[in-house]
């Protein structure tokens, strides 16, 4: 029997669906998705981009047929002078030696080690707030990631130059965008003002990373960072070369920090959303801490914050799509994927699907509980891709944010700026569009006694205002309205 060829959009004859895709990816994957059913196709310029959104289809993508869906050319073109020949970038042989030789450097006892600096760095961010003072959290997650990355990597006091990363990652996203969307892409040798940008931006990076792996290589000492792991040889005498080095720590410094802390950003507006919630957080906390600084030792006794990470991902993974391609023509649940096409795998369309997660809009972190995770299909929930690509990293990412999240409310109410709408911005990565502007509520403080005024106040004039219009509604047979988180 004939395989299908999958449904989807028409879109503009010359660039198919290339200008909605530009304007809201994530929001239009999802279109996609609901519209023409777990696998589908649309145009990006003059050729077809694959959509794939069912958990067993993904499931079989990164496990049993992992070794057909690898990283597309797109993505390697994309990272090339940016990430080189790192993990991320690299497949087959090349990518077994790396992770081997990388592997070590996140071994739980080494990366336990960093959770005392992601604590003191935490508190040494708060200590700089007052009381009541208006911060953009994204901002102060970027800058924070970006120093505790440094030191744990590198062992290096890098904030003299985190505003300087930030710019630099906000150029390249732009950029490497820009040249996905463009039907005929500007040649990157080519001396246009975007391909300036983006050489510039990864030449500012490059040259912190750059200076530490130096100094590194001239002192000779065992730092304790991941670097130190990075250089020493394995048990057969195979190290990492100088390049390997550059590259995987191009990498480690930029998957080590920002989707970290965009996702950490994210927390923050579910918690604040969300106060039964937080209230129950730091009732834990104060509990198994006795009012002492988070460490990693408190974790364990700590499920429910776990649960509360690991929604938070759900709703707003910071990676919100993985970009595959097949080494042959393949079959995806009785469709037709063309061998070397771009086949996109979207943990945001996943895991907001009301098929696997009931109600996917509202804040439950019990859905992860031991008796509820099981529940969940496997593919469903890919916050850090799944199979022999998962994450290496991931281990590291969830102990941080636990410390740190886990740290700010210990002494925080987490608050937005009155009357401010988040939205999210999906690029390279999913993050806040415009910042998250937070208000700093310090328990026990006197803005968060006006600020839990206020809105006693709030939900008083609010309860008065529904009364209202219940009322009208029945006697005037005005229709109700229900609203949604987007």
């Amino acid at each position: 029997m004939a395989l299908k060829t999958p449904p989807g959009p028409k879109g503009d004859f010359f660039l198919g669906s290339t200008l909605d895709f530009k304007a809201h990816p994530a929001k239009y994957v999802r279109y996609v998705a609901q519209t023409y059913g777990d696998v589908a196709r649309f145009k990006v310029g003059p050729s077809y981009w694959y959509l794939v959104t069912h958990p067993d289809a993904v499931h079989d993508m990164m496990t049993k047929r992992g070794h057909i869906f690898l990283k597309p050319q797109i993505a390697k073109r994309l990272w090339d002078k940016f990430l080189g020949d790192g993990l991320l970038t690299t497949e087959g042989e090349v990518w077994d030696r790396q992770s081997r030789l990388v592997r070590p450097a996140f071994r739980r006892s080494r990366i336990h080690a960093y959770g005392t600096d992601m604590v003191a760095y935490t508190h040494r961010m708060m200590d700089e707030w007052q009381d009541g003072q208006r911060v953009d959290i994204a901002e102060a997650m970027t800058g924070l990631t970006l120093e505790i990355v440094a030191k744990t990597l590198f062992d290096a006091d890098v904030r003299a130059g985190t505003s300087t990363v930030a710019k630099a990652m906000h150029v390249l996203q732009k950029e490497m965008l820009e040249h996905i969307y463009m039907p005929l892409p500007v040649p990157r040798w080519w001396p246009s003002e975007s391909n300036k940008r983006k050489l510039k931006a990864i030449a500012d990076i490059e040259e912190i990373v750059q200076d530490v792996i130096a100094s590194r290589r001239a002192s000779g000492k065992d730092h304790g960072d991941l670097l130190s792991s990075m250089l020493q040889p394995d048990e057969n005498g195979d190290r990492l070369s100088d390049k390997e080095i550059r590259d995987q720590s191009m990498t480690l410094f930029f998957a080590g920090h920002e989707t970290t802390a965009n996702a950490m950003a994210w927390a923050w507006m579910l918690f604040a959303q969300n106060p039964e919630v937080t209230l129950k957080l730091q009732s834990d906390l104060q509990r198994v801490t006795g009012g002492e600084r988070l460490t990693v030792k408190h974790l364990p006794d700590l499920p429910y914050l776990e649960w509360c990470v690991k929604e938070c991902l759900r709703i707003r993974p910071s990676v919100w799509v993985f970009i595959k391609e097949a080494t042959e023509d393949v079959d995806v649940l009785g469709f037709k994927i063309p061998k070397g096409v771009p086949i996109l795998i979207s943990p945001y369309v996943l895991q907001l699907d009301e098929r696997w997660f009931p109600s996917p809009h509202t804040f439950v972190p019990e859905r992860f509980a031991p008796d509820h995770i099981k529940e969940i299909p496997k593919g469903a929930y890919v916050p850090f891709s799944g199979g022999k690509r998962v994450c290496l990293g991931q281990g590291f990412a969830m102990m941080e944010m636990k410390l740190i999240l886990g740290s700010m409310l210990q002494r925080l109410r987490p608050r937005l700026a009155p009357g401010y709408v988040p939205k999210h911005k999906a690029e390279l990565s999913m993050h806040p569009d415009g910042g998250l502007p937070c208000d700093v509520l310090v328990l026990g403080g006197e803005a968060e006694a006006a600020a839990l005024k206020a809105d006693e106040e709030a939900a008083a004039l609010k309860a008065g205002r529904s009364t209202t219009l219940s009322i009208r509604a029945v006697d005037s047979d005005i229709p109700s309205i229900h609203t949604e988180t987007p």
